[in-house]
């Protein structure tokens, strides 16, 4: 329930709020409680804030470890435990409708578990590379997309990326799978695939990475 996160001590408690994915705006320190609030807020707008976080997200956070009351709730997937790394790293993404993670690959294994709301998930293979335009490998977030609008739903919906002689006119062709994630499900990210993440509601994931 809400109280569960306005009331108490937990409710004070301040967690760093990602006010846009390419950290141009960099982060916020926000008692959780009032990050509940902007999350209510959001859900009763017609339509989501603008930008890739919508006003605010807390993602890849180890929301976990600073409220272990959230622990039971959660439990490690078996598959996360079958890496050879001996360790794993869960993070939470907890934030409004609306919020983007744009389209990038992970160096690690991803067991990616929607606990609350829904995301829209989108992925590609390794093969695919060429078509969704990596950035330069100097680039500090070379595991990024260099497509632009980085909401690619938005940007398919608004013809952004066609033509024969558009900027990004081979993201068409790449082939890919894509998949709506309700409460309860999990779904597995290889190492090195491209996907791309949409909420489509207040939403509350966590993602077990593991080598």
């Amino acid at each position: 329930s809400e109280a569960f996160w306005t009331d108490g001590a937990i409710g004070q408690r301040f967690v760093p709020v990602e006010m846009d994915y390419w950290l141009e705006h960099g982060f916020q320190l926000m008692p959780i409680r009032d990050f509940v609030a902007h999350c209510s807020t959001a859900a009763a707008r017609p339509s989501p804030l603008p930008g890739l976080s919508a006003g605010g997200y807390i993602a890849q956070h180890a929301l976990l470890d600073v409220i272990p009351e959230l622990q039971a709730d959660v439990l490690t997937p078996d598959i996360a435990l079958c890496g050879g790394g001996g360790s794993i790293l869960r993070q939470v993404f907890f934030g409004p409708r609306g919020t983007v993670t744009p389209l990038h690959f992970d160096p690690y294994e991803n067991v990616f578990c929607q606990v609350v709301g829904f995301k829209y998930l989108r992925l590609y293979p390794p093969s695919e590379a060429p078509r969704v335009y990596p950035r330069e490998s100097g680039d500090v977030l070379s595991n990024n997309s260099a497509i632009e609008p980085a909401d690619i739903l938005e940007g398919e919906a608004s013809g952004a990326y066609g033509g024969e002689t558009g900027k990004f006119c081979r993201f068409s062709e790449a082939d890919f799978v894509e998949a709506l994630l309700e409460p309860g499900d999990m779904l597995y990210l290889p190492k090195g695939w491209w996907h791309f993440v949409k909420s489509l509601s207040t939403s509350i994931s966590v993602a077990f990475h593991f080598d």
